[in-house]
């Protein structure tokens, strides 16, 4: 039987000469290389590319792998070398964490402030039924498994770690999107719930909101990862949770250093104050969790190139701090810990 996975030899000609003709006009303009962002139709000819490599069996795009029946996934930063745990923590990286951790949370407890450290799993904890068959993994545990474990076992301070109630929950409905990096607006609003019961038990007069309370609003915008290959063949809508009941929460941001500063305030001195370090993962869990607080600062991990120290906590003597690092940069959380 011939083999229809791989793009027969005609396949390849007309690939070269639909290119080949392409280029003719370029060359005859005198094109500027260093214009490529400014030419017409740009956009057009990387979606037709990129939709016709797909089509014909092509699954590696630049920081992108295209998975089992459209589900695409993240390959920067290490991603894959991280799902194939193949860049595991060491003993002493995670005593350090630890170490370090405990000692965070010990000197915030004697000044009764709350700490709370989630980490979002990647969509490949979640989903690895869409890898391809031939993403290997090479270790039974990976860098996530290894720290809540450790951390159980030798530790004072625990993480919250969602993948249970995630992948218990996608059997119901999807808690990532297909064709971005994080979870959609469901698997955000379960990480919120599960934050907010953690809290009102400390804090009773935090109580999370129903899922009915919110209505699901779609975005005609391409998500990241279909955006990142320029493909249009991914469809799929961008969605955000609108609090239906009257809300008074005022939200505020300033931009520095190409980064977000968010403020939240609420006319409710029963309600604590707090100070959140998040990245992308939380861009929609803030607002949900912005209904709790009567005053809230939420800053972005990384800054100019950088990371952020604990600084705003000292400033701002909130009630409870969140610190929350995604599961690929979970190295990175002893480093901001430390500081």
């Amino acid at each position: 039987m011939k083999n229809t996975s791989t793009p027969s030899w005609y396949s390849w000609l007309f690939i070269f000469l639909f290119f080949g003709i392409l280029l003719i006009p370029l060359r005859q303009l005198n094109f500027n290389p260093h214009q490529i962002n400014d030419f017409y139709g740009r956009d057009h000819l990387i979606a037709l590319s990129s939709n016709f490599r797909t089509l014909i069996g092509d699954r590696v795009f630049p920081k992108v792998l295209v998975g089992e029946e459209g589900w695409l996934f993240y390959t920067g930063e290490k991603n894959m070398d991280d799902y194939q745990n193949i860049i595991p923590l060491s003993n002493e990286e995670l005593a350090r964490i630890q170490t370090n951790l405990d000692a965070l949370a010990k000197a915030y407890e004697e000044k009764g402030i709350t700490l709370l450290v989630v980490i979002p799993p990647r969509k490949a904890s979640i989903y690895p039924e869409y890898m391809p068959e031939e993403i290997q993994i090479f270790d039974s545990e990976s860098r996530l498994e290894q720290l809540t474990a450790y951390l159980a076992e030798n530790g004072q301070t625990s993480i919250m770690d969602f993948r249970p109630l995630l992948i218990n929950a996608k059997n119901d409905r999807d808690v990532y999107y297909k064709t971005d990096t994080h979870w959609n607006e469901y698997g955000a609003y379960l990480a919120y719930k599960e934050i907010a019961t953690e809290l009102a038990k400390t804090y009773p007069a935090i109580q999370p909101h129903p899922f009915t309370d919110y209505k699901i609003i779609e975005h005609d915008v391409p998500l990241d990862l279909a955006k990142n290959i320029g493909a249009t063949i991914f469809e799929e809508p961008k969605t955000t949770l609108q609090y239906q009941p009257e809300s008074y929460t005022d939200f505020r941001e300033i931009k520095t250093g190409g980064r977000k500063i968010m403020f939240s305030s609420i006319p409710n001195p029963d309600l604590p104050t707090a100070v959140v370090y998040f990245d992308s993962f939380f861009f929609p869990v803030n607002p949900l969790l912005g209904e709790h607080f009567s005053q809230a600062t939420y800053i972005q991990n990384y800054f100019g190139g950088g990371i952020w120290n604990l600084n705003w906590v000292e400033k701002n003597q909130p009630d409870i701090v969140i610190i929350e690092f995604s599961e690929r940069y979970i190295h990175d959380l002893n480093h901001f810990i430390e500081r």
